[in-house]
């Protein structure tokens, strides 16, 4: 189980350091659009056609990739009234209980996602053209990236707490 926890979690590194780059580039990109658009309709008194949907798309992306980083680094709001009254075996079992709730929202999203993404295909967006998947296929990898971290967190809480008893075992 270790060797898996590993696994799982080394890909999930790899992928949140992926989105993070992606996240940066999506949200220059957005900026970049938002700006031209304000600076066009007001200074030049014409307004671009697509970089309203480009921003959209860039949008889209950047929230849905960035709140599966949320999970991978735990920097979600949380209520901890619950967790605080519980001792430590009670909130570790609490926060996997938690983690298997969220790993199997980001498996339904991702199912969700296709089938969405399934239905839509072959449309092309109004202004810019692009294949309208590319904003469609958003809420899939999302879903993905959350049940891939969720898994990560989950089975790594497992592998601490064998490192925790072997330490304790040992008289550390």
């Amino acid at each position: 189980m270790i060797a898996a926890a590993r696994l799982v979690e080394a890909v999930s590194r790899l992928a949140g350091r992926a989105t993070v780059g992606v996240v940066i580039v999506m949200t220059l990109v957005m900026t970049v659009a938002l700006v031209l658009q304000v600076l066009f309709r007001y200074l030049l008194g014409q307004a671009l056609s697509w970089s309203e949907e480009l921003a959209l798309l860039m949008f889209t992306w950047t929230v849905l990739l960035a709140g599966s980083l949320g999970v991978r680094e735990g920097f979600h709001v949380a209520l901890t009234l619950l967790p605080d009254r519980l001792g430590a075996g009670g909130r570790r079992w609490l926060e996997r209980l938690i983690l298997l709730l969220v790993t199997a929202f980001g498996g339904y999203l991702a199912q969700s996602g296709w089938a969405f993404y399934d239905g839509t295909t072959g449309q092309l967006s109004a202004a810019v053209g692009y294949p309208i998947e590319l904003l469609h296929a958003s809420p899939m990898v999302s879903g993905g990236l959350v049940a891939l971290h969720g898994a990560a967190r989950l089975l790594g809480s497992f592998d601490a707490a064998a490192v925790d008893a072997a330490s304790v075992g040992a008289g550390r």
